[in-house]
Formats: structure tokens, sequence, C-alpha cells
């Protein structure tokens, strides 16, 4: 059986998280790396749900143009995750009632289950892409939820970053296509 602990985020958390205004210098990380990820925290906090910590080895560094400075996204994403601990602490001392899911076994047909592990992307070639590896690493975590007949990782809240330079990627349209199709396929009832 497994818990889903809510995090009680406040409006002060998500204001401060989508109005940051974070310095600029070259040699930073890339904006658009960071203002996605800061855009799927923001999603996060405001329905309740936890944020992952964010790897720094995730962010690509402007070497060029300028870039968000290192230490402000450091100190921004450190105080997230400070406050979620602070909340979590704080939520759990109250006692209040987890949420548990389901205890109910689901039957993912094989059918479905081929057609995740028989998946195939467009490589990306100078297209948006996502890292091989981190999308290889999710399709596993999704087999390993059917063949446990558990519920499948939240899809939604997955993020998969560019592929590093001279590594291979999935084109991200390909990608985002199976994904919209992963959310609408449903298991049997055990």
């Amino acid at each position: 059986m497994a818990l889903v602990t809510a995090v009680p985020w406040t409006p002060e958390h998500v204001a401060v998280v989508s109005n940051a205004r974070l310095a600029k210098k070259r040699g930073g990380y890339n904006c658009d790396d960071v203002d996605r990820v800061l855009q799927h925290t923001v999603a996060l906090m405001r329905s309740r749900r936890q944020v992952p910590p964010v790897p720094a080895t995730g962010l690509r560094r402007s070497s060029l143009r300028e870039g968000y400075t290192v230490e402000a996204v450091d100190a921004l994403f450190g105080h997230i995750a400070q406050w979620q601990d602070e909340l979590l602490a704080h939520s759990a001392s109250a006692v209040a009632a987890p949420v548990v899911a389901s205890d109910v076994r689901l039957s993912w047909t094989p059918q479905q289950m081929d057609w995740v592990r028989e998946s195939n992307f467009r490589p990306a070639r100078g297209k948006r892409g996502y890292a091989e590896d981190e999308v290889d690493k999710f399709l596993d975590e999704v087999l390993l939820a059917m063949g446990k007949g558990e519920a499948l990782p939240d899809i939604d809240s997955v993020r998969f970053y560019p592929p590093r330079a001279g590594r291979a990627g999935y084109e991200a349209l390909s990608v985002d296509r199976f994904l919209d199709e992963l959310k609408r396929i449903r298991p049997l009832r055990g």
C-alpha cells in the first residue's frame, strides 16, 4: 500500500517561485531550462504535490550567452527543498491523515506492455530532443509498474532534459505524442 503525502504549499510559496527574478551572467544556467523547471515546480506546488530535487547536472550552462547565475538558481531550489521539508514535517506532526492509494491490483494486458516495450522514437537530429537515457529509464518504470499491477508513474509530472552535446536524443514531439497516448490507456481491473 503506497502512501501519498500532500504538501500544504501556501500561496506565498507559489508566488515567490512564480515571480522569482534571477540574476544573469555569462556562463550561468540556460534560461529556457531553468524557466521550464520553474514552471513545472509551480504546477506541482499548485497541485499540492512534492517537488523533486533538481539535479544541477540536468541544467545546461550558457557559455557564450547570458544565463541565470548558478548561485541564484541553486539558492532558489535550496529554499524550495527547505520549505518542503518544513511543511512535510509540520503536517506529519499535525497527524494529518495520509491519502492512501488504492490496494486494488491492476491488470495490464500483454498487448499494452508490448506496446510500451516496443515503442520507438525518432532521433532528434537538430530538432528539440530529450536525453535517451532519461526517456528509457521512465519507460522502464512504466513497465515495472505494469508488471507489478500498479498504477503508472505520474505522466504529467515527468520531465526530460535535452541531450548533452555529442549524445543521442529522441525527438521531443514523438516522445510527447507517446506520453499523450500512454495517459489514455486503462488497465483491466483485477
